[in-house]
Formats: structure tokens, C-alpha cells, sequence
């Protein structure tokens, strides 16, 4: 299989083109950073068809037009393991959902009768045959050049897809699963699971398990307003203010109590994050007083 890397509009376009006249599978990967970030860096786009492999530079490029045609094309199978986080990636990148997918993690997963994803890494060495050496893994990949490692380990995380696609779907029909696979693959379609829910951050939020009552309520407007900040702001949410102050907080504050504003918890933050948590706490405080009025007077 022949290998390209792709970093100037030219050869995007002439490439994209092509193949979105000629081709009926690809396959897809991603390469992205989230350590200082809320949402996903691109740093790079693995495609592969039958005959060939690229790597897309998204740092170097500025017009998708083209490539948003072909990962969108109805007619081209996008065929990714483990999609949701490329997905995700390519979502905030280029505001499209790539579509029709099939999850070769998912696929194995019904086929093999696994409670578990299996690894790309098992997944090549099982269907293909190939042990790969994946030594890339927490690479920096928004870094320019890339390595000659840096390469190959992206070029052979499409290398084989699609040979692993036409085991994986014969399986599939020899076993009559055609219908559970694609209950599987309906939720990877829907736009919204990639997008920010502000509403449900507390379910992120290491340690809320052991909270009850309002103080579980507290912890909600608290991981609410921590994860609209950090949206703004592209930040990671931990970084915004860290899980055990808003575990600490909605423990020690579900019931009003002036010591809130001497609190170091509180007043270690920068003026602007202080100001949040004491109007996010104080609301609440004064959402309680209102429902428990709501309630006497019932």
C-alpha cells in the first residue's frame, strides 16, 4: 500500500476528488491533543482505501471543503475503531459528523461475544495477523515534522481497516447480526452526543457517588457552572477548578452558611471563579428557601 502525507491544499482537493468518485470504503482515524484544552486538537487525519494511505496535515490546511464532502458522502462506508472520540475530534474541527460509520471495536465486540472493546492492537493481530509495535500513543502530535515513527505508527492505524471490515461484516452476516450491529452504530449518528452537556457534568465529577440529597443538587449547579467556564475559556474543566473543591463545597455548603465567604476553598481561586461559586451557591441557597416555601404553603 502506497503512503501520503498530505499538507498542502492542492493535493487535498486533487486527492478528495478522486476518491469520492471512485471509492465506496474508507477508512479514518485521527490523531488529537486534549491535555491543555476542553475540546479536542486535531493534529491529524489518517484515511486509507484499498490502494493507498494518507495523513492530512489539518495545521498546515485551511479550506476543507473537499474533505468534508468525502467523509460525508452517503455512498463511502467511513469504517474507525472505537469512533466516538475521533468522531468528537473531527466534529469541533470541521463542524461535520462523517457519515455512514461503521466501529470495527464495536463489530469485533458482537462477534467475539466480548463485555469488552478489543484494542486496535489485538484487533490487526487477530483479523490480519500483524503484531504492530504502537510506541506513538502519547506522542506530541501537534509538533512539526513529524518523526518517521510518528509515521508509520499513524499510517498503520489505517493500514488494515479495511481488510478487518470484510472479516468483521462476514461475521457478522454468517452469525444473522446484521440488526444489533446497527442498533450499535445509531447512536455514533447522533450529533448531540459530541457536543457539550453542561446538565449532566456532574456525573463527570470524581467522588459524586457518595453524595445525597441536596447536597447531590449543589454538586449539579456547581459542575454546571465549572463546565460552561471551561467551555468558554477551552480549558480542561480540572483546570477551571478541581473535582474535590466542588465535592468539598457541595458537602460543606447544601445548607446556608456564611462561612462560605472566609472559606480558602473559595478564596483561593482568581476574583472571577470566586465570583461564580459564591453566586452559583448563593442561588441555590435561595432556590431552597423559595421550594421550601412552595412546600408550606402546599
Amino acid at each position: 500500500m502506497k503512503d501520503l502525507y498530505i499538507d498542502t491544499q492542492e493535493t487535498l482537493d486533487q486527492w478528495c476528488q478522486k476518491q469520492l468518485q471512485e471509492i465506496e470504503l474508507l477508512a479514518l482515524d485521527t490523531e488529537f491533543l486534549r491535555v491543555k484544552t476542553y475540546f479536542p486538537k486535531l493534529c491529524l487525519i489518517q484515511l486509507a482505501t484499498e490502494e493507498e494511505a494518507v495523513c492530512i496535515d489539518p495545521l498546515a490546511l485551511k479550506d476543507f471543503t473537499h474533505l468534508k464532502a468525502l467523509l460525508t458522502a452517503e455512498h463511502i462506508t467511513k469504517i474507525i475503531h472505537s469512533a466516538s472520540q475521533d468522531l468528537e475530534a473531527i466534529v469541533h474541527a470541521l463542524d461535520i459528523l462523517p457519515t455512514p460509520v461503521f466501529d470495527t471495536q464495536i463489530a469485533a465486540q458482537i462477534t467475539q461475544q466480548q463485555r469488552v472493546g478489543m484494542s486496535y492492537h489485538d484487533l490487526v493481530l487477530h483479523y490480519c495477523d500483524v503484531d504492530l509495535i504502537r510506541d506513538q500513543t502519547r506522542t506530541q502530535w501537534d509538533l512539526r515534522p513529524l518523526t518517521s515513527e510518528q509515521l508509520k505508527y499513524a499510517y498503520d492505524d489505517v493500514h488494515y481497516l479495511i481488510p478487518t471490515y470484510r472479516k468483521l461484516q462476514k461475521e457478522i452476516c454468517d452469525a444473522g447480526k446484521e440488526g444489533e450491529l446497527r442498533s450499535h452504530f445509531t447512536p455514533l449518528t447522533e450529533r448531540e452526543r459530541y457536543e457539550p452537556q453542561p446538565e449532566l457534568a456532574w456525573k463527570k465529577v470524581k467522588g459524586y457517588k457518595r453524595l445525597r440529597g441536596s447536597a447531590k443538587q449543589l454538586l449539579k449547579a456547581l459542575a454546571k457552572m465549572r463546565e460552561l467556564i471551561a467551555i468558554q475559556k477551552n480549558l480542561p474543566k480540572r483546570w477551571i477548578i478541581k473535582d474535590e473543591i466542588l465535592i468539598r463545597l457541595a458537602e460543606s455548603y447544601a445548607k446556608k452558611d456564611h462561612k462560605l465567604y472566609q472559606d480558602y476553598a473559595v478564596s483561593s481561586y482568581s476574583e472571577g471563579i470566586q465570583e461564580r461559586l459564591i453566586r452559583t451557591i448563593e442561588n441555590f441557597w435561595q432556590q431552597a428557601t423559595v421550594d421550601q416555601a412552595d412546600e408550606e404553603r402546599s
